[in-house]
């Protein structure tokens, strides 16, 4: 990062509403991505209502899409809340789940260390010391390192034994006194966002609380009982064979040829128990999970309306199209608001793409900018690009 660079995000960072918008792209390399599972889903409910389907097919299928998506996105925080990792370095190689755990955390570990720091360093008592986290990652990481690290974070809930979310539970602000003069000063806040759920959710009684891992484990129970097919190796070898992937059409066919059918209703049944939206246009199933959802929206929306905010994009290729439309209509509205996207490629190519969809030129736009340096830009190369440089200058001077 050149100088003129650096000291324009010295200032971002000094006096602005910092927001950060995060992804999937940030829990690799031990979370894997999504992949066509969403087009998968959203044919298969198409065949279902364009056509006679059976509903033990249908329900087979079904399962078989859940089992992939459980496997590539739920399955392993169960792995996260129990690891135990001390070490300072990054591993060389990202080839075992260990090492692949080890770099995330150690990724995240580094990127909230530097934040936090960067928060006690404001130059500005008018502004507090908050950083936003919106997120539509359902895993437990970053819970998991601001507890590990011991920093105050909002995530929604309060209580000890009946932890209940509420939107009034965030923006809260701490403050340290001390033992022998009552100094007051403030203390970093991270409020923590989960606009698509978490696997720490569950509902009872039309509120939600914490479940901690509790359906989760309820899950992979279920999906040990029954033998499905797996579709990520039959995907794989497709795109190793044709170049393409699977289409819906030939899953179902695959899937159907399983004998005998097992029974998949207990696996669904907890599936649907987990409080998160699902990669389908039919994304709610519940109307409180509904509600909650468009209120997180909603405070991302007046986040982005509000005078002198900056928004990082990092691990997120705008393919949600209600975000979409909320950065969007921010952009044009708040001449104020700076929004940086960190792409994890030079071109940026499936962001750019992201934005056409709405017939959008996101390079028009002064208020944009990329920070895409190098292909396989991924947030350890965002800590050393930008972070951790803009903490020794703002240390230094």
């Amino acid at each position: 990062m050149d100088e003129n660079e650096l000291k324009h995000q010295k200032n971002i960072f000094q006096d602005c509403n910092i927001n950060f918008l995060i992804g999937s792209g940030l829990s690799t390399p031990f979370f894997g991505t999504l992949g066509n599972i969403e087009t998968w889903l959203e044919g298969l409910e198409e065949l279902k209502s364009s056509r006679s389907m059976p509903d033990n097919n249908y329900l087979l299928v079904k399962s078989t899409l859940y089992k992939a998506y459980f496997e590539i996105a739920m399955k392993d925080n169960i792995n996260i809340q129990k690891a135990e990792i001390n070490t300072d370095e990054y591993e060389a190689d990202e080839i075992t789940p260990e090492q692949k755990l080890n770099n995330t955390y150690k990724a995240y570990k580094d990127f909230f260390k530097t934040l936090n720091h960067i928060l006690y360093e404001r130059r500005s008592n008018t502004i507090n010391k908050q950083i936003n986290l919106f997120t539509t990652n359902i895993d437990i990481f970053i819970e998991k390192l601001l507890e590990d690290l011991d920093l105050q974070f909002n995530d929604g809930f309060n209580g000890v034994f009946n932890k209940k979310f509420s939107l009034s539970n965030f923006k809260k602000s701490f403050y340290q006194k001390s033992l022998h003069y009552d100094n007051i000063s403030e203390i970093p806040v991270f409020n923590l966002l989960k606009i698509h759920g978490s696997v720490t959710w569950e509902m009872n009684n039309g509120n939600i609380n914490f479940s901690n891992l509790s359906i989760l484990k309820e899950v992979s129970d279920e999906i040990s009982k029954i033998s499905l097919l797996d579709i990520k190796t039959l995907n794989d070898a497709k795109r190793t064979t044709d170049n393409r992937n699977l289409t819906i059409d030939e899953i179902v066919s695959e899937v159907t040829k399983i004998t005998p059918i097992p029974i998949v209703t207990d696996f669904i049944k907890s599936y649907e128990k987990l409080q998160i939206v699902n990669p389908t246009k039919d994304k709610f199933k519940d109307t409180t999970f509904n509600k909650n959802y468009y209120e997180l929206l909603r405070l991302y929306a007046n986040e982005l309306e509000k005078e002198n905010s900056a928004l990082f994009v990092m691990g997120f290729s705008m393919a949600d199209e209600h975000i979409r439309e909320i950065t969007i209509r921010a952009i044009k509205s708040n001449p104020t608001l700076k929004i940086f996207i960190v792409s994890y490629t030079e071109s940026a190519i499936d962001i750019i793409n992201n934005f056409k969809s709405d017939k959008i030129d996101i390079n028009s736009f002064p208020n944009v900018e990329f920070i895409n340096p190098e292909d396989g830009f991924n947030l350890r190369k965002f800590n050393e690009y930008l972070l951790s440089p803009l903490l020794d200058n703002i240390i230094l001077n």
